[in-house]
C-alpha cells in the first residue's frame, strides 16, 4: 500500500486530517485570490507586490495551503489571472507583482505579453519599461490616487537601483579616452583639457 503525500489542502478544525485539494482545484482557488488582492495593490500608485508575499496572501486568502514552494505554482496562477484580465479587457494586473531580490516582472511577464499577441521582450530593461506602462494602467483602472500631473511610469526602486548601481560600476570600470598629444585622459566633454 502506498501512501500519497498531500501536497494542497484546506485546514480543517481537525487537526489530524486536512481536506486534500487536487492542483487544479487549489490553483483556481488561488488565481481568484491573486485577482482581488492585485486589484487592492492597483488601488494605490506605484504600490508593488513581491512573488512571495502574494504567494503567502493568496494561500491566507483563499484557505488552500500547500507544501511546495511558490515558485513551482505561482507562474500558473499567474497566467490565470493574465488570461482572466484579458477576457475582461482589464489591464495586466500581474505586471503588479515582482521578485524580491531583483525587483523585475522578469519571465512570468511573457505570458501578458502572449495573451496581448506580442513577442516576448528579452531585453531585460525594455520588458521592465512595458511592465511599467502597464502598471499605469492598472493604478488608472483601480483608481488609485494620482499626482496632479498623472503620475509617470516606474521602474521597482530595486530594480532602478541595481540598474543605476550597474551604470556607475560601468563607468567606473571603462578605460578613460586618452589625448593621443600630451597623454592625458580626455574629460566627458570629448576636449582635452591641455591640448583644447
Amino acid at each position: 500500500m502506498t501512501v500519497e503525500r498531500t501536497t494542497h489542502w484546506r485546514p480543517t478544525d481537525s487537526e489530524v486530517e486536512p481536506d486534500p485539494v487536487q492542483p487544479g482545484e487549489a490553483e483556481d482557488a488561488w488565481a481568484e485570490a491573486a485577482r482581488e488582492i492585485l486589484t487592492a495593490v492597483a488601488g494605490t500608485y506605484h504600490r508593488l507586490i513581491d512573488r512571495t508575499d502574494l504567494a503567502a496572501q493568496v494561500q491566507e486568502a483563499s484557505g488552500v495551503r500547500s507544501s511546495k514552494n511558490p515558485h513551482y505554482w505561482l507562474g500558473r496562477v499567474l497566467a490565470q489571472v493574465a488570461a482572466v484580465n484579458r477576457l475582461h479587457d482589464e489591464p495586466p494586473l500581474t505586471a503588479l507583482v515582482v521578485h524580491r531580490l531583483t525587483g523585475a516582472v522578469g519571465d512570468d511577464y511573457d505570458e501578458v505579453l502572449r495573451l496581448a499577441g506580442t513577442d516576448p521582450i528579452t531585453d531585460e530593461v525594455a520588458r521592465e519599461k512595458h511592465a511599467a506602462e502597464a502598471r499605469m494602467d492598472c493604478y488608472r483602472w483601480a483608481g488609485a490616487s494620482m499626482p496632479a500631473n498623472g503620475g509617470h511610469p516606474a521602474l521597482s526602486p530595486r530594480l532602478d537601483q541595481r540598474i543605476v548601481r550597474d551604470r556607475k560600476r560601468a563607468r567606473d570600470e571603462a578605460q578613460p579616452t586618452v589625448c593621443p598629444h600630451c597623454f592625458m585622459a580626455i574629460p566627458p566633454t570629448g576636449v582635452c583639457d591641455n591640448c583644447g
